[in-house]
Order: C-alpha cells, then sequence, then structure tokens
C-alpha cells in the first residue's frame, strides 16, 4: 500500500513538473517565464510575486515584477485570471526601473476585472469600456491579453477582440512588468516576438 502511494504522490510532482516545463510559445515568439521560477525577471520594491507551477502568482502586496530586458516594439501575449472580485495589477510597457513603488517612467495596460480593465494609461487612449467589461470572464477563470506596441502605437485585444488603443507614446524602449497592487492573480503563457522596424504585427 505504501509503495502505490508513493507512485501516485511521484506521479503527482512529475505531472507538476511537466505542466511547468510545457511553455512552448506559438511561432515567431520567445516564452518570458519558464513555468518554473522568476529566471529573467527582477522583483522591484518587495513585490509578492513567485514563479511555480506554470504560474506567476501575484498575493497582494506592492512593488512590481520587471523584465531583465529592455523591448521597444513588440507583440506581447499573456493569460490572467483574477481569483477575487476587482483585483488590480497592470502592465507596464517601456518602463524604467527608477520609482518609489512603480517606475516613475512607464505605460501602463490596465488588469482589473472592473469596468477599467484594459485602460491604456500614460498616453491618449481611446477604448470601448461596455466592450471591454462584457468580455471579462468569471472570477477564476482565464483572460487573454494580447498586447501591440509599435512606435507611437499602442493596441491592446481583451479574449481575441480589440478593446483600446494609444496614441503618442514618446518613450521608444524600457522594460516589461507586471504590477503589485494588493490583488490575488495569476498569469501563465507570457510570450513576446519582437517586432522589426516598421513592423506593425
Amino acid at each position: 500500500m505504501k509503495t502505490i502511494s508513493l507512485l501516485l504522490a511521484m506521479l503527482v510532482v512529475l505531472s507538476v513538473e511537466s505542466r511547468a516545463s510545457d511553455v512552448s510559445p506559438p511561432k515567431g515568439f520567445t516564452a518570458l517565464f519558464n513555468g518554473k521560477d522568476l529566471s529573467g525577471w527582477k522583483i522591484v520594491n518587495d513585490g509578492q510575486f513567485v514563479g511555480e507551477e506554470g504560474v506567476i502568482k501575484l498575493n497582494r502586496g506592492g512593488g512590481w515584477l520587471c523584465s531583465d530586458e529592455e523591448y521597444d516594439d513588440f507583440v506581447l501575449l499573456v493569460e490572467v485570471r483574477w481569483l477575487e472580485e476587482r483585483q488590480d495589477s497592470g502592465f507596464f510597457l517601456r518602463a524604467g526601473r527608477e520609482g518609489k513603488n512603480w517606475p516613475d517612467r512607464k505605460y501602463e495596460v490596465q488588469c482589473e476585472n472592473s469596468e477599467r480593465v484594459a485602460h491604456i494609461f500614460g498616453a491618449k487612449c481611446e477604448r470601448d469600456a461596455k466592450k471591454a467589461e462584457g468580455l471579462l470572464k468569471p472570477t477564476g477563470e482565464w483572460n487573454a491579453y494580447e498586447i501591440h506596441c509599435a512606435g507611437t502605437c499602442c493596441d491592446v485585444k481583451l479574449n481575441g477582440e480589440p478593446v483600446s488603443s494609444a496614441t503618442g507614446l514618446t518613450h521608444a524602449k524600457g522594460y516589461l512588468g507586471i504590477q503589485g497592487e494588493s490583488g490575488v492573480l495569476e498569469f501563465r503563457n507570457f510570450f513576446i516576438r519582437r517586432l522589426k522596424g516598421g513592423e506593425k504585427e
């Protein structure tokens, strides 16, 4: 009986490890998260982030999670699920690293399961708020963001549908980040594709 229990426990561990390592990106994309730890990222200002079991976990707190590399023009894919109602976070784009809690220089795509979802801060934003909120899946289910950042423009899709766009971006390059703002969230399938000069998609 003990042998059977041990074998079952080993199978569970192997299953979790397999899921964590299954981060194969779509064609042309690169994985930003390896599914096991926060290699390639830096926790800034005591952010409460952990990478394990195939997801990046945010357990309240402040601060942010900053990429090791800087990016200029790109397409970013990421899935998020909110574990409670109205949980606040955000995706930082072309950010600097200086700032008391979050970076002083940044653009931010709102990541909150509320009427504020997918708003773009830091530039002139146009957003279909009603459409965006209507696309949100119930608490605990995965939602997909697709963020295009090219030149002076940024466009956001939520669950496959365009919901917001911004123009007048002046910061040409910077870090990617996940904001900690007292929310309980999980992130997975974090992929990026760098865009070449003049390329939009």
